[in-house]
């Protein structure tokens, strides 16, 4: 009986075992070397946006500052996002903004937008943030300069919002 029991239970801690350690395992591996999306846009390039904030009419205003999204699915229905920007203003505080009313993006039309978090620049102009949803569809974003909270780039203005690809859990942007 003992044998009998020890047997069963050697069983059940290999299978526990197993199933802990591809638990952790991320379901899709877009994390890294294949971001969702890494091409933020300037709101200064965005058509009807030229004057808009600190542009000054001048569309290239921002085109420095570059974004990308990683994304990694530890399990179903769960994205972990990363989002980091560079080429910000160094020691400079600003607010990521999400945007998911899955509607076309009008003109000065402002709605649906929550915070995702707020940081400062690092000495080289890098920042990042991180979000995590059950449901990345539609998701836009926009990077705003604080404190007077004007965007500089953006994926929501420019209808770059995320969209899942597969079964799977794969994420992209339509470009």
């Amino acid at each position: 009986m003992n044998r009998l029991f020890a047997f069963t239970t050697l069983v059940g801690a290999l299978v526990l075992l197993g199933a802990s350690s591809s638990a952790g395992a991320p379901i899709t591996k877009q994390n890294g070397s294949t971001p969702v999306f890494k091409d933020f846009t300037s709101i200064c390039a965005v058509p009807g946006y030229a004057d808009f904030g600190s542009c000054g009419g001048d569309v290239t205003k921002f085109t420095n500052v570059k974004g990308r999204i990683n994304a990694i699915q530890p399990k179903p229905d769960r994205w972990n996002l990363g989002i980091s920007f560079t080429g910000l203003e160094p020691y400079a505080p600003y607010r990521l903004w999400g945007n998911q009313d899955g509607a076309t993006p009008a003109p000065y039309v402002v709605g649906g937008f929550f915070v995702i978090g707020d940081g400062v620049a690092d000495a080289n102009g890098d920042l990042n943030f991180s979000y995590q949803t059950s449901n990345p569809n539609n998701l836009g974003f926009d990077l705003n300069r604080m404190p007077w909270n004007i965007t500089i780039v953006t994926s929501y203005w420019s209808q770059q919002a995320i969209k899942v690809l597969n079964p799977d859990g794969t994420l992209y942007v339509p470009q």
